[in-house]
């Protein structure tokens, strides 16, 4: 694997994502919105034939929900340890907001498992 960079907009901001191995684990890095921040770390490892996830989340935020997803999809995907650093702020999106949000994410997680068979 490869260092690399994905990026889409979504609500008029992007989202950018950033890969970089670290021997044979790998760092990602989620951020986006209005003010990039650090939100939640979720580690995700393979260990005896399935993934296991441990995540720290930071008071009032909900950045776990992307990083968990990432950190266990791509655990899952590769059977190494993945650690995702997630920050993504945008100001009252809503509900449908929060789920485009949450879909570009998705979109963002498959173009990587697309690139890394």
């Amino acid at each position: 694997m490869k260092k690399s960079h994905y990026e889409k907009q979504v609500l008029g901001y992007p989202i950018c994502i950033d890969l970089q191995p670290l021997g044979k684990d790998l760092l990602v890095q989620i951020t986006g919105g209005c003010a990039p921040h650090i939100g939640s770390i979720s580690v995700g490892y393979w260990e005896k034939g399935r993934s296991h996830l441990k995540t720290i989340l930071l008071p009032e935020h909900r950045d776990d929900i992307v990083g968990d997803e990432f950190a266990k999809t791509l655990s899952e995907h590769l059977h190494i340890a993945v650690t995702v650093i997630c920050g993504i702020h945008y100001e009252a999106p809503g509900k449908d907001g929060l789920a485009e949000i949450v879909a570009c994410t998705e979109r963002l997680l498959q173009d990587i498992l697309t690139e890394t068979k």
